[in-house]
């Protein structure tokens, strides 16, 4: 059967989504002895393991990770929503998109990429032939150097399974050092103060977590 590229998409990203377990202690059926083991967390993992081919006694080799804190993602969130309701200009943004601003902005957790500049170079030309004329178009054109690249920040995904509690833990104290040096005196006293009791609050969480790790 020849797949569509949507569904090859979609089977991309399954195959490349990970099984979320859980650590039992359970008797091995052939000798009866107990032993820690980790099993699919819920069905959806069940069924991922089945199609992926696991089977009873095949050895696999795992790289174990403890998911991400969902109170502190909402945290991070919450940083963004601050954001949005009291700095001019970021009104028409959700938090998820704020905290995307933030990250950019910010430049942590970034990844820096080339991309084709032709779009970029025919949009500019356009606007100035509309703007200016054609003679104007042509001679700039004329004098712009042959810029094949452009180099463009992306930020990272946010994703749970595309970003570890480490990672994200240094995206958050990142985006409030930027709130810190960067928007702070934009901030009324009360929601500056509500910024840095958050801020506080994530430094205590970082702690927790060194000392876990």
């Amino acid at each position: 059967m020849t797949l569509t590229p949507a569904a090859k998409k979609i089977r991309a990203k399954r195959a490349a989504r990970p099984i979320y377990a859980v650590v039992e202690r359970v008797a091995v059926l052939s000798t009866g002895e107990e032993r820690l083991a980790l099993l699919a967390e819920n069905p959806v993992d069940r069924e991922l393991m089945k199609q992926r081919g696991y089977r009873r006694g095949q050895e696999l080799r795992l790289e174990v990770k403890a998911p991400r804190n969902r109170a502190f993602h909402r945290l991070a969130h919450a940083v963004g929503q601050l954001m949005v309701d009291n700095v001019e200009g970021w009104e028409g943004l959700d938090s998820h998109e704020a905290v995307k601003r933030l990250q950019r902005e910010a430049g942590v957790c970034c990844e820096v990429i080339e991309m084709d500049a032709s779009p970029v170079i025919s949009a500019v030309l356009a606007t100035v032939d509309q703007t200016f004329g054609a003679g104007a178009a042509k001679l700039l054109r004329a004098v712009l150097p042959e810029i094949k690249t452009i180099p463009v920040t992306v930020a990272r995904s946010l994703a749970f399974d595309s970003m570890d509690e480490d990672e994200f833990g240094r995206l958050f104290e990142g985006i409030n050092a930027y709130i810190g040096a960067n928007y702070t005196h934009v901030l009324l006293d009360d929601v500056r103060a509500e910024f840095w009791r958050m801020a506080q609050g994530d430094r205590a969480g970082g702690e927790q977590r060194r000392r876990a790790a």
